[in-house]
């Protein structure tokens, strides 16, 4: 049975961000991806505080394809070691999972 997962990366700038969610979208791996931008992210990088500011995407898709998104991701994501995880949400409407996992 398909489950609805919510996925987040960040990238450095809209440009990418507009990149990796069309494509996401145009191959049918996700159902929707919202940009939210000017995230602040404080981290540290090999060792080294950083900060940037970056665009957080949000990704919703069916579980069956969490392969060909954590792929996608992969081979697409421009950053040497992307965040990227992904959740299954404990409410969810069934009129939106219907839509977001084609059923």
């Amino acid at each position: 049975m398909s489950e609805l997962l919510i996925g987040w990366t960040t990238c450095d700038n809209m440009d990418v961000a507009e990149r990796l969610a069309t494509g996401l979208v145009e191959r049918d791996l996700a159902a929707c991806v919202q940009i939210e931008t000017s995230v602040r992210s404080i981290f540290k990088w090999k060792g080294e505080l950083q900060s940037a500011d970056e665009c957080r995407l949000c990704i919703k898709f069916d579980s069956e394809k969490l392969d060909q998104v954590n792929s996608y991701i992969k081979a697409n994501h421009p950053y040497e070691n992307p965040e990227w995880l992904a959740i299954c949400p404990d409410v969810i409407s069934e009129k939106y999972l219907a839509w977001a996992t084609g059923g």
